[in-house]
């Protein structure tokens, strides 16, 4: 049995050493080009337009970049609630009335309504910016600050809120947590 196996691990070597002096004094780097040779910069274009890709210069990669950023800001401002026409309207009618009605309306009317888009990534210190950017609170950072506290931070929800000025920190956490 010894012998049997010192046979065979004699053969194993003499087959790994023809294989490295094989490998040292033969020029196989021809047949390894031929295999894996790389196109061209011009062929590897055309292979990707082919397959359906869109090659583009860094400098257009670029100006697609800013141009994509201006339109998501400008979607941002579109999405910002706008004034009704029949809320002015209704201003307007109201001063030929008496001086108490004027009051309890206007209070009514200058409750801030607002549509909250809370959007996959948003941080809630963003919320509450935007919340007092569109006058539906006082104080960005203190509805942050009560968000954090209170555990509301890591419960916010994504989607499209309704939210007005009469509404305190826990009405409106809660809107958003739902």
């Amino acid at each position: 049995m010894r012998g049997t196996l010192r046979a065979f691990s004699l053969g194993l070597f003499a087959a790994g050493l023809i294989v490295v002096i094989t490998s040292l004094f033969t020029d196989n780097s021809s047949s390894i080009e031929t295999i894996a040779k790389e196109p061209a910069l011009d062929e590897m274009i055309e292979i990707m337009k082919h397959e359906g890709y869109r090659v583009v210069t860094e400098d257009e990669y670029i100006t697609l970049s800013l141009a994509e950023n201006n339109e998501q800001e400008e979607q941002k401002k579109e999405e910002e609630p706008e004034k009704d026409s029949s809320e002015q309207k209704d201003k307007d009618n109201d001063k030929g009335k008496e001086e108490d009605s004027d009051k309890n309306e206007e209070e009514e009317e200058s409750i801030e309504k607002y549509t909250l888009h809370i959007k996959d990534g948003m941080p809630s210190s963003e919320i509450g910016d935007l919340l007092e950017e569109n006058n539906i609170i006082d104080d960005g950072s203190k509805f942050n600050k009560f968000l954090t506290d209170e555990g509301y931070d890591v419960g916010v929800q994504l989607g499209k809120f309704k939210v007005t000025s009469d509404m305190n920190f826990e009405d409106i956490a809660k809107a958003i947590t739902k």
